[in-house]
């Protein structure tokens, strides 16, 4: 199935098809040479490619024994591919020839671009400006190619001259950088990851990481998705693919490079990225269900556990050792990556116990000890394990066992092929016997657990379906109407009286309160008469462009009742800004009524340079700086998912305390996120709002002060 049909995203993918399942290639620079670059590719192709292809050279009749072409338009036909090996400066001159003969696509494995300074820089943007006049797809420039073992097409150096492709396989792995990524595909084919697929896309001048992904879900042959990335030119086509492999059940897993300032400078000199933030990057991966791997060797190990379509209707793990401590040690890691060791039924217990050797000195219990007295009687160890997988409390499985052949080893591939149940095996080494079998191999309890909780809390949960949005564009003009004033005065930001009212527009439950307008004579009495209509304690705000941190200047009074009182903190707070900020023009004074905080929350959305608007919430109050631990989710999104990243803050305890939220107040908050998250996709004109803090208390949950800081520029900020 072509990914040009299908969702939103398909003109940000269209020609991807012809690029990477090509029926006719031509490579310039193809070379006789064989330690040459053209000439090792060129062989590469020729060894595994079953279309056309065509070699391109400007003076050899011949090429590694096939008819050559002087160019892109002496070909006989407009080719799919072209595979470009040529030196920078006549790249461009290439890539306009492919668009005038019709060429589909182009990998262009030429370094010296973006990532060699100013006269490189000025190459690429030449080329990104042919490339999309012609309509020609190019992956790179300065990337490794790709392999794909379904197509045939080594367009690539990464294997050596004369390798042939591996099997097709169900895992595709996608790196934006070539040499490294060719490192990871080694690793993971020793692993025992069956790759049929393996794409570099380099400085990503036209064709990214999200846009190959995007293809790639829509492949029957792909089941498991790897990538590694360094930055995410296309946050939409990936947040899309993301929705389109949690629908097929096929996972994603990333590695993300650029974490660290240090990290994202060597990202900027090496493929010339944009590097966002990785709290953000985790943040979006988590809302629509995308794995993200910490190390290579997780991606590897998920990777492994994933391929064979495996799915656990539970986090019940069965463990057979015979060996006590390393029973100990999967236990350990099994509880501490969140999956249950479930006790054997009485009835169970016996029938493991009843199995074993005689006399029997291990325990039939959950992890089943068979003691190293069943090496013994290695027609027993199938027997035992086979109870062990098929337990009724058990809905994945791992042993361990030594990289050696044996009827154990035999034992446990025929017990793996009986079951589909997930099943994971701790071994001294990779056993062949294993990999040829598909048995997903470790060598260290942790990471073999790990594997397996991940299995399972992926399977478990789902992301919540797409939310629906319309903008509204009424709503939005009585927005940019209430902006008018601050944006006619030159101001970043709003009063927090205007920014409650457009906050209030998004159905964000806001403090009852009164702008006294002005500060004349008449001041006081008619700050007295609105807290007199509120009733009960009032605070009093000064409301002035210059001062959004009113506080800090004296700007503000806490739980005053009475005419009296309220008129005497009036007249003394006006005097006090007067005295510590004397340049502030003051608007007016809000009063507002005191709400009852037992918890107090706060809420906001910042617009990340890759992923745009992200609402965020957490602690409130003086508690943000100290526990620093937030939801995040990228608009739009709904209630639903609100309310599930709510719930899991400060481990759940926010919720489920005794003094935690109750449904009401759950509630309130998940609406304010969601209510952000409309504002910040209507209103891109805003740039930032801080709402701290939320008071939560009795079923209630309002913002009691908020601060919106407009983005710079006349249009806004796209989000």
């Amino acid at each position: 199935m072509g990914v040009d049909a299908v969702g939103a995203a398909g003109k940000q993918v269209t020609g991807i098809e012809r690029l990477l399942s090509p029926r006719s290639i031509a490579m310039v620079g193809a070379s006789n040479q064989v330690e040459r670059i053209g000439g090792q590719v060129y062989g590469n192709l020729a060894l595994s490619f079953k279309g056309a292809l065509y070699p391109v050279h400007p003076r050899d009749e011949t090429v590694q024994g096939d008819r050559a072409y002087r160019s892109i338009a002496d070909l006989p036909e407009p080719v799919d591919l072209a595979v470009i090996a040529v030196p920078a400066q006549h790249v461009t001159g290439v890539v306009e020839q492919c668009g005038e003969r019709g060429v589909g696509g182009a990998v262009v494995l030429t370094a010296g671009f973006a990532e060699a300074g100013e006269a490189g820089e000025a190459l690429q943007r030449e080329l990104a400006e042919v490339a999309a006049r012609t309509g020609v797809r190019v992956t790179g420039p300065n990337c490794i190619g790709y392999l794909s073992s379904v197509g045939g097409v080594a367009a690539s150096f990464a294997m050596p001259p004369g390798t042939p492709l591996p099997p097709p396989g169900p895992v595709a792995l996608v790196s934006q950088s070539g040499g490294f990524g060719s490192y990871i595909a080694e690793k993971a084919q020793l692993a025992g990851l069956r790759l049929g697929w393996f794409v570099s896309t380099g400085n990503e001048v036209d064709v990214n990481i999200a846009q190959v992904l995007r293809y790639l879900v829509e492949q029957d042959d792909t089941r498991v998705l790897l990538a590694f990335s360094e930055t995410l030119r296309d946050p939409d086509v990936f947040v899309e693919t993301a929705r389109r492999a949690a629908e097929l059940d096929k996972p994603l897993i990333m590695l993300k490079a650029g974490r660290s300032r240090e990290a994202a400078r060597a990202a900027l000199s090496h493929t010339a990225s944009v590097v966002g933030s990785a709290e953000v990057f985790d943040a979006v991966c988590r809302q629509y269900g995308v794995v993200v791997a910490d190390t290579m060797e997780e991606m590897l190990d998920l990777g492994m556990i994933f391929q064979d379509g495996r799915r656990p209707r539970g986090d019940r793990i069965g463990i057979m050792t015979t060996s006590g401590g390393a029973g100990v040690l999967l236990a350990d890691g099994a509880g501490m990556s969140g999956l249950t060791v479930p006790e054997f039924p009485a009835e169970e217990r016996d029938a493991i116990a009843a199995k074993m050797p005689q006399p029997f000195y291990g325990s039939a219990s959950n992890p089943v000890d068979t003691t190293a007295q069943i090496t013994a009687a290695p027609d027993l160890f199938q027997t035992v394990l086979g109870e062990v997988v098929g337990g009724s409390v058990v809905d994945m499985a791992t042993t361990v066992t030594w990289a050696r052949p044996g009827p154990a080893n035999d034992a446990i591939i025929e017990t793996y092929r009986s079951t589909d149940k997930p099943f994971a095996v701790l071994c001294t080494a990779w056993l062949d016997e294993f990999q040829k079998a598909g048995v997903p191999t470790y060598t260290d309890p942790k990471r073999a657990v790990h594997a397996l909780a991940t299995l399972a809390r992926h399977t478990l949960r789902r992301p919540p379906p797409a939310p629906s949005f319309t903008p509204d564009a009424d709503r939005a003009g009585r927005v940019r109407g209430m902006l008018g004033e601050a944006r006619t005065l030159g101001e970043g930001v709003l009063l927090e009286s205007t920014a409650k009212r457009v906050m209030a527009e998004y159905g964000i439950p806001v403090t009852r309160e009164t702008f006294v307008r002005g500060v004349r004579d008449s001041g006081p009495d008619e700050v007295a008469a609105a807290a007199e209509a509120l009733g009960g304690p009032v605070a009093l705000k000064v409301m002035s462009y210059q001062l959004p941190h009113k506080s800090d200047v004296g700007g503000l009074r806490l739980g005053l009742s009475g005419a009296d009182t309220v008129r005497a903190a009036y007249r003394d707070m006006l005097a006090e800004v007067e005295r510590r900020a004397p340049e502030a023009m003051i608007s007016g004074v809000l009063v507002q009524e005191m709400a009852p905080a037992r918890l107090e929350i706060g809420c906001g959305m910042r617009r990340d340079p890759v992923f745009g608007p992200m609402v965020a919430l957490g602690p409130g109050g003086i508690m943000i700086e100290m526990l620093a631990e937030t939801a995040l989710l990228r608009p739009p999104f709904g209630a639903d998912a609100a309310r599930e990243a709510i719930g899991g803050l400060l481990g759940g305890r926010l919720v489920g305390g005794s003094r935690g939220l109750s449904p009401a107040e759950l509630d309130l908050l998940a609406a304010t996120m969601a209510g952000l998250g409309q504002l910040a996709l209507e209103v891109p004109e805003i740039g930032e709002i801080d709402v701290n803090p939320v008071r939560v208390a009795d079923g209630s949950a309002v913002a009691a002060d908020a601060l919106i800081v407009l983005a710079s520029g006349d249009d806004g900020e796209e989000g």
